[in-house]
């Protein structure tokens, strides 16, 4: 069973492999992209920063706030276009307070919190179903979408 106390340790532990790998990075090494088309480590950044006007901890707050609200979620969008001047310690400081929030906030849930549900029609194809509960969807959120982006950046970091 996920805890709320459980969930805030994977965040603190992913927040920590993020600032592992590129906080040995280099700025120039950080903006290249490894072919046309790919994302480099800035990108990948900006991406789990998120939207300027609703952030990742604002959708996950949803859950909790509303009566099942509906995510149009859109795989991809790196929203790296108005941050692609920022060095890495100006994207990694939001994600850094974004995602240590988020697990702050986790932990503070109960279980009837966690047990919310959300309509995410994107979904509907895979084992979450597209009515996930909270707790599965920041389990999902922390343990493949983060991990694969960690992942990505330790590839660009080599």
């Amino acid at each position: 069973m996920v805890t709320a106390q459980s969930l805030k340790d994977q965040m603190q532990q992913k927040i920590s492999d993020v600032k592992d790998i590129v906080g040995g990075m280099d700025e120039a090494k950080a903006s290249r992209a490894p072919a046309a088309g790919e994302w480099c480590a800035k990108e990948v950044l900006s991406h789990l920063v998120g939207e300027e006007s609703a952030g990742f901890w604002d959708r996950m707050k949803r859950f909790v706030d509303e009566d099942t609200p509906e995510y149009d979620v859109r795989p991809g969008i790196s929203h790296f276009e108005q941050r692609k001047n920022m060095s890495l310690q100006q994207l990694l400081a939001p994600l850094e307070a974004e995602y240590s929030g988020i697990g702050n906030w986790l932990a503070g849930l109960n279980e009837q919190q966690l047990a919310r549900k959300a309509h995410v029609p994107l979904l509907k194809e895979t084992p979450l179903g597209e009515y996930p509960t909270l707790s599965q969807w920041a389990s999902a959120m922390i343990n493949y979408h983060l991990n694969d982006h960690i992942n990505q950046l330790r590839a660009l970091a080599q």
